[in-house]
C-alpha cells in the first residue's frame, strides 16, 4: 500500500504530540497484555488464528472490527483506554482525516438535493476571497485547489472555545496565503479544503455543519456513539476516548480548528453503519457515491476521490491522525462486501494502521 499516512491532518501534529500519550497503570497495562477479542466470529479458525497473530505480533494496540455480508466476522480489541481502562470494541474515539467523508458526503447530499454543484466557484460563498473566482468546489474535494494546510500556518494551542473566532482566524490565515499552485493543476493534501467545504454545507443548509451531520447522517444510521472532538471535554459520556488532562490542553479539541477536515469521534460499530449506509444508497444517492468514490484527481500518486482515496483489493477508505496519539481508518468494498474500520491510541498504532487492509486483507481473501 502506498505511504500515505504522513499527510493525515499534518507532520506538524505527529511532531509535537508524539510523547502526549497517558500513561496506565501498572495493573491495567498488565491486564490487556493479551488481546481480547468479542463474539460473533464467522471466520474459519485458522484465519481468526492469522490475523490474530499479525496484530499481536505487530503490538498493535486499539481496535479492528471487519464485517461481510452484513454480519460482523472479525473483532479485535488490545491495550487500555486514556483512563487506563481495558480497551474495549465498543469504544468510540477521534476518527482523524477519516472525517472528510462525512464532510464529502455532506457536499454530495446539497448536489443530489439540486442546492450544490461541484462545478460552483467559491466566490459564490466567500467572496472576500481574492482567489475565490479561480477555485471550484471540486478542487477542495480531491485536492487540487493549492490551498496551503491551516495547520502550517496557525498554532492550535491558539484557538479559544469560541467557534467562530477560531474559523475566522482559520480562514484569514487560509486566504492571505498565495496559492502553491493553480488550481486543478497538481495535487496536495490539505485539511483547508476540508475546513471550507464544511463552511459551505452550513452555508447552503442554513444548518450549522454538525447539526447538519446529526440530522442527515447520524440520526437515520442510528449512529448513537458518534459525535465530534469539542464534545469530549468534562463529558462523562466520553471519558474513554479521552482524559481529562488531554482533551483541555489539546488545542484540536476546541470548537472548529479541525470542522470538516478531522472533527468525528466514533467506534466499530457505527462506522460499520455509516460505511454501508454510505456506500449503499441510504443517505446520499449511488451516483453521488460513485463519483466520491471514482472521480480521481489525476495527479494524485494516492488516487485521491472526494474524500476517499483507492486502497488494496479494490476498494476505497481513508486513514486519520489527530493529537496527541489517535489513529485510525475506514475500508468500503461493495464488490466483496466487506467493510473494516481500525482504530488506535497508540503512537506505534499510528504509524501501523495504514497497513491494516492490505495486511489482513490479504489473510482473508487469501491472496
Amino acid at each position: 500500500m502506498k505511504k500515505v499516512f504522513a499527510i493525515v491532518l499534518s507532520a506538524v501534529m505527529i511532531a509535537t504530540f508524539a510523547g502526549c500519550s497517558a500513561k496506565p497503570s501498572e495493573s491495567a497495562a498488565a491486564s490487556a497484555t493479551q488481546a481480547q477479542t468479542t463474539q460473533p466470529e464467522t471466520v474459519a479458525a485458522d484465519v481468526k488464528s492469522k490475523l490474530d497473530k499479525v496484530l499481536s505480533d505487530e503490538k498493535f494496540r486499539g481496535i479492528v472490527q471487519i464485517s461481510k455480508g452484513g454480519t460482523v466476522i472479525y473483532q479485535y480489541s488490545n491495550g487500555n483506554d486514556d483512563n487506563g481502562k481495558v480497551l474495549t470494541v465498543d469504544a468510540s474515539m477521534p476518527i482523524g482525516s477519516v472525517s472528510k467523508q462525512f464532510c464529502a458526503a455532506a457536499v454530495m447530499l446539497l448536489c443530489d438535493q439540486k442546492k450544490l454543484s461541484v462545478d460552483n466557484t467559491l466566490d459564490k460563498y466567500f467572496p472576500e476571497y481574492i482567489n475565490g473566482k479561480k477555485l471550484t468546489v471540486k478542487n477542495l474535494l480531491n485536492m487540487s485547489s493549492g490551498l496551503t494546510n491551516y495547520l502550517e500556518l496557525v498554532n492550535p494551542a491558539d484557538t479559544s472555545t469560541n467557534e467562530a473566532e477560531n474559523i475566522k482566524m482559520l480562514k484569514k490565515a487560509i486566504f492571505d496565503k498565495e496559492l502553491v499552485f493553480e488550481p486543478g493543476s497538481d495535487y496536495q493534501y490539505s485539511n483547508s479544503n476540508y475546513l471550507l467545504l464544511a463552511e459551505i454545507v452550513e452555508q447552503v443548509s442554513g444548518v450549522p455543519y454538525h447539526d447538519y451531520l446529526r440530522k442527515s447522517f447520524f440520526e437515520p444510521l442510528e449512529m448513537t456513539h458518534t459525535g465530534f472532538t469539542d464534545e469530549i471535554s468534562g463529558n462523562p459520556a466520553w471519558s474513554f476516548a479521552l482524559s481529562e488532562t488531554e482533551s483541555t490542553e489539546e488545542g484540536f479539541y476546541t470548537p472548529g480548528i479541525t470542522k470538516g477536515a478531522g472533527d468525528v469521534v466514533s467506534n466499530a460499530e457505527d462506522m460499520e453503519k455509516w460505511m454501508r449506509g454510505l456506500s449503499g444508497g441510504k443517505v446520499i444517492s449511488s451516483e453521488a457515491y460513485t463519483q466520491m468514490s471514482q472521480k480521481v484527481n489525476p495527479y494524485s500518486t494516492e488516487e485521491y476521490c472526494y474524500g476517499l482515496w483507492h486502497m488494496p483489493f479494490g476498494g476505497v477508505g481513508h486513514v486519520g491522525h489527530i493529537p496527541p496519539h489517535f489513529g485510525a481508518m475506514d475500508y468500503i468494498n461493495t464488490e466483496r462486501d466487506v467493510y473494516l474500520f481500525a482504530v488506535t491510541n497508540s503512537g506505534r498504532g499510528m504509524s501501523y494502521v495504514q497497513e491494516i487492509p492490505q495486511v489482513l486483507l490479504s489473510i482473508l481473501f487469501e491472496e
